[in-house]
């Protein structure tokens, strides 16, 4: 497991342009008139706007270190000084949203993003629309990455009725195993991500809270768990995840919707139902690194909003591998 006193002291500032507030005290002489405002954040516990962090002039006379920043449909907690934290997850439908808050250790900045929109459910139509899998280069990555070997636990508890226990941790492992390796139809080498390790079944629950119309991302910690909640909005999974201002990967944490909509095995005939094994890869790919595709390429595994019926999910498409390339393989493009 990654010693987070030790890179901690290491690591250096992290320069993203965002929405910024200043989390050092100023002098008397150099606060400004909206001290007031500013300063009431160091008073209770309440949730702060990421929008009400646009003022970088001036600086509260408190730690924000823990403290609930949220854009109203995503919520995170303001990680240690030297780490950043990141909520992003997959859909039936709606839109693509993730909150990001990185805590340099004089500053806090927090960049909310809306992302696309998809106002239908996707089906075999809009993926036809869409180029093929092979044949779309598209991939965004969110510019951190795993040093060494990923290991995990799972959770079983919540797990959505009907799931069997031997079943769920396979596909999880498959799923792991489709986005470390670059599994794909599109004759693409194995990749040479660093290993995964399960470390068998645990209690602890993942690191991320649903609520009726929102999900948040709790405390740092080194725990990185797969397990299962009541998701807001259409989610079918949601990843939590934490980095080191050097690009180190910390801890990752995933949650998959306990919702009837999932399925180990997809029924015939099939009808508003998603491929559990497809949803985790694609859950996997932000654990790794992988950002939204963004709208208009609903082949490939890391596109917001995946489509029903289908296991085209599992593996990855060209974007996605030429993604998981960039960040641990050594092969051309």
């Amino acid at each position: 497991m990654i010693n987070f006193r030790r890179v901690l002291a290491l690591v250096a500032t992290l320069v993203v342009g965002a929405l910024v507030v200043t989390a050092t005290p100023l002098s008397s002489s150099a606060r400004t008139g909206d001290e007031s405002s500013i300063d009431a954040r160091c008073v209770g516990h309440r949730p702060i706007p990421a929008a009400a962090m646009t003022r970088g002039a001036a600086a509260p006379a408190c730690s924000l270190v823990g403290r609930v920043v949220t854009d109203g449909r995503v919520a995170v907690r303001v990680p240690p000084p030297g780490m950043s934290v990141a909520g992003e997850g997959v859909g039936r439908h709606g839109e693509s949203r993730s909150l990001q808050v990185t805590n340099t250790g004089t500053t806090v900045r927090a960049v909310s993003n809306a992302g696309a929109t998809s106002t239908t459910q996707r089906g075999t139509a809009e993926r036809r629309a869409s180029l093929p899998a092979c044949k779309d280069r598209t991939f965004h990555l969110e510019h951190h990455r795993w040093a060494t070997r990923l290991r995990y636990r799972i959770n079983l508890a919540h797990r959505p009725k009907g799931f069997v226990g031997k079943t769920v941790i396979g596909q999880i492992r498959a799923a792991n195993a489709n986005m470390r390796k670059g599994r794909n139809t599109c004759g693409r080498p194995r990749l040479k991500t660093p290993l995964s390790s399960y470390l068998g079944r645990t209690a602890v629950r993942p690191n991320v809270r649903p609520g009726k119309s929102s999900v948040s991302c709790g405390k740092a910690n080194t725990k990185n768990v797969v397990g299962f909640g009541n998701l807001p909005g259409g989610l079918l999974g949601w990843t939590c995840y934490w980095w080191f201002a050097n690009g180190r990967m910390g801890a990752a944490d995933i949650m998959i919707d306990t919702g009837s909509n999932l399925k180990t095995h997809l029924p015939k005939p099939c009808r508003n139902k998603w491929d559990f094994e497809g949803v985790v890869t694609h859950e996997w790919g932000h654990a790794y690194g992988m950002a939204h595709t963004g709208a208009g390429h609903a082949n490939l595994t890391m596109q917001h909003a995946l489509s029903p019926c289908s296991k085209y999910a599992r593996t990855l498409g060209l974007g996605d591998w030429l993604g998981m390339n960039h960040m641990y393989g050594h092969f051309r493009r």
